[in-house]
């Protein structure tokens, strides 16, 4: 594990310079692969060979435009995923973090290596019969990858994340589980009246990102092997997007989460339901965003932050991100006032 040296602000500084400057690397180095490619481009075939089958027959093909866009689509789309997500999980493991960012950048080029090896191979070729992956190209880009992979792990040290809870949501879990206390006292009475409580939860512009970037990321690099598959782009991105808000339902019957408003999602009954709290979550102790199961722990995760952690049976807790404190507040005085008069009735 590493050692804090650097203040909050300064460390949160630190990780979106080098989250910012992982992504840009890996577009400025696809860009400038994919404009060498057109200062070769009357060399080279009307059509351009993307796909050998297992006889190393060329059996897919695709224009200069698509191998350049593909090209940078999938150097940034997998490559800076791939580091992204190692620079946000350093809250887990420090040196799984660093090899994670090295793994990404190394990957990226590598792929981008590997668009620009496929149309150096077809060089004054006057058709694709002899189109090949070019060795040479392959061997240095790939030996690119590796160097600046491992600088990237020696250069990224992040300090470990600042863990104390926030000052608001302390105070307001002690409102709300507090016996007696005017929010505790409300969610009992509203508890009794049979109100149903809604809460909105969002990843916000985060949804669109992610649901975009990552549906057209996967429809652009299967399209150029084979059309039929961009169509997975769509559905991934459609399903990345159902996950990526949702509306947390508080009523007589139990809690349930209903993703997008209608795929219901953690049904709970009250005679499962112990108790409620408001904590100060990080996403990544959960395993990232979206509906997720990570050990004894169900949760609908949109961001780090506030949430209802409800304890229910062999010690099992389901997570629900909350917009702010007061809403997580609310929704946990509410939890518990229905939880204690299922107690009393029985």
């Amino acid at each position: 594990m590493g050692k804090q040296v650097r203040s909050i602000d300064a460390e949160k500084a630190y990780n979106r310079r080098w989250l910012l400057g992982l992504i840009v690397g890996l577009l400025l180095l696809s860009v400038l692969g994919s404009l060498w490619m057109f200062t070769v481009a009357s060399r080279l075939p009307p059509e351009l060979a993307i796909h050998w089958n297992s006889k190393n027959e060329v059996d897919g093909w695709t224009s200069l435009w698509g191998i350049a866009v593909t090209t940078v689509l999938t150097a940034v789309g997998v490559g800076g995923v791939i580091a992204v997500l190692a620079v946000v999980s350093r809250g887990q493991n420090l040196l799984i973090a660093r090899i994670g960012a090295g793994v990404g950048v190394g990957f990226g080029v590598g792929l981008a290596t590997l668009m620009v090896a496929v149309v150096a191979g077809q060089i004054d070729l006057m058709d694709t019969t002899q189109a090949e992956v070019s060795g040479p190209v392959m061997a240095a880009g790939l030996a690119l990858a590796l160097i600046l992979g491992v600088l990237v792990m020696w250069l990224y040290t992040p300090g470990e994340l600042d863990r104390t809870p926030d000052a608001e949501v302390l105070a307001v879990n002690a409102s709300a589980t507090e016996e007696g206390s005017a929010l505790a006292l409300d969610g009992a009475e509203r508890a009794a009246q049979g109100e149903t409580m809604r809460i909105s939860v969002s990843m916000g512009k985060w949804a669109w990102v992610l649901s975009v970037g990552l549906g057209a990321t996967v429809a652009v690099s299967t399209y150029f092997i084979f059309p039929v598959l961009a169509l997975l782009g769509v559905v991934i991105g459609a399903i990345t997007w159902v996950f990526c808000q949702g509306t947390a339902v508080i009523g007589p019957d139990g809690v349930k989460v209903l993703a997008s408003g209608f795929f219901k999602l953690m049904p709970l009954e009250w005679k499962e339901v112990r108790g409620a709290s408001v904590d100060d979550i990080k996403a990544m102790d959960y395993g990232g965003w979206g509906y997720r199961m990570n050990g004894g722990s169900v949760a609908f995760i949109m961001s780090s932050g506030p949430a209802l952690v409800m304890e229910c049976g062999f010690h099992q807790k389901f997570v629900i991100s909350m917009p702010d404190a007061q809403s997580a507040g609310e929704a946990a005085a509410l939890v518990n006032g229905y939880a204690q008069s299922r107690k009393v009735k029985n």
